[in-house]
């Protein structure tokens, strides 16, 4: 799922720049790949009990091949409207069932570091896409159908297992009111990580290209966030073992609001960059792994795939947001004003975490 996501966001995002299409344009068309999440949220878990985490995986897998396929037959920023929300339909039921199973599977006491080695392979899927476009150029569709290659194979691991992981007793259905009452905190993190995920995968390379960079050159600083991403999840995954979450999850906040604000200033400087874009990277992927471990640690049974469903629609429509809003003040703004919606987001963000004493 992430494969896809770390591919087309900067591909399309670079193919509609070049077309003449306005930042605000091409952040929505971006927002609309991330839209299907807010169908998929209430959905998932009804699919799921009719049938199963293997079977409905399956079916993601092949609707996102079908979907990319569609991408360069139209190359027509209206025409992928429907075509991008295919593939975030496809892509988020693989992205559901992956994230239930794990909180499954893992055990109290090791419950961040399993789930931080499970990120790790998740955000390394969104390192795929920007560095085939660094290797192969995005002047054709090849990094596109390399991309389809690398996603079909996702079929042979499903193909291996037989039967299905444990069921969990208890109504299975997504109560985002509910859960946005009774644990805001998680709530919003995962509005938050889907903000700026997705506002760096989707606008990154526009911001580069406006600032003065190759296109193939802010496909790498898009690299080197997505390694940040990687290489934090397992150490924070730990921390989140033996720290208080709510404090860590505080003060990745503070260091993400800061090498946000710091990437206008040392864009001119590539290592500077690099080292900014990694931090980034390190510190905005820990809100997923922080906020999954707080979710296995105080859900069970079917509370457990019901939040998973919630956290999803929340982390979804941050995905829709961040692209708009962020497009649409780089139009307003110009290019720093990508930055300028980060650190406003963090900075609400950071009271809200200090101010909550619940989770």
């Amino acid at each position: 799922m992430t494969i896809t996501l770390g591919l087309t966001w900067p591909l399309l995002a670079i193919v509609l720049e070049r077309q003449g299409i306005p930042a605000w344009l091409n952040g929505l068309s971006a927002s609309s790949q991330m839209l299907a999440i807010l169908a998929v949220a209430p959905l998932g878990p009804r699919l799921i009990g009719s049938l199963g985490i293997v079977r409905v995986m399956a079916l993601g897998i092949v609707g996102m091949v079908l979907a990319l396929l569609l991408l360069p037959l139209f190359p027509n920023v209206w025409l992928w409207f429907p075509i991008r929300f295919m593939l975030g339909f496809a892509a988020e039921l693989v992205f559901t069932g992956g994230d239930i199973w794990i909180n499954q599977l893992a055990s109290d006491k090791a419950r961040g570091r399993l789930i931080g080695v499970y990120g790790t392979f998740l955000h390394a899927g969104f390192a795929v896409g920007p560095a085939t476009i660094a290797f192969v150029g995005s002047d054709n569709w090849v990094a596109l159908y390399l991309g389809v290659g690398v996603v079909a194979c996702g079929l042979i691991p499903l193909s291996w297992f037989r039967g299905e992981p444990p069921q969990r007793e208890g109504k299975l259905r997504a109560r985002m009111l509910h859960f946005l009452r009774i644990a805001p905190t998680l709530m919003i993190t995962a509005l938050m990580f889907g903000l700026i995920d997705s506002t760096v995968l989707a606008l990154l390379p526009v911001y580069g290209v406006q600032k003065g960079l190759d296109a193939e050159v802010a496909a790498l600083l898009l690299t080197m966030f997505v390694l940040g991403s990687v290489v934090g999840q397992i150490p924070i995954g730990w921390l989140a073992d033996h720290l208080d979450r709510r404090m860590l999850l505080a003060v990745c906040t503070f260091i993400a609001m800061l090498s946000i604000a710091a990437l206008p200033a040392a864009i001119g400087d590539t290592t500077l960059t690099w080292l900014v874009m990694l931090l980034m990277g390190i510190t905005v992927g820990s809100f997923y792994v922080i906020a999954m471990a707080m979710i296995g640690s105080r859900f069970k049974g079917a509370d457990l795939i019901s939040v998973n469903a919630s956290f999803v629609f929340f982390w979804g429509l941050g995905d829709v947001i961040g692209p708009f809003i962020t497009g649409a003040a780089i139009d307003t703004f110009g290019a720093d004003g990508m930055p300028g919606v980060g650190v406003i987001v963090c900075a609400l963000f950071l009271g809200l975490v200090l101010l909550r004493r619940g989770s």
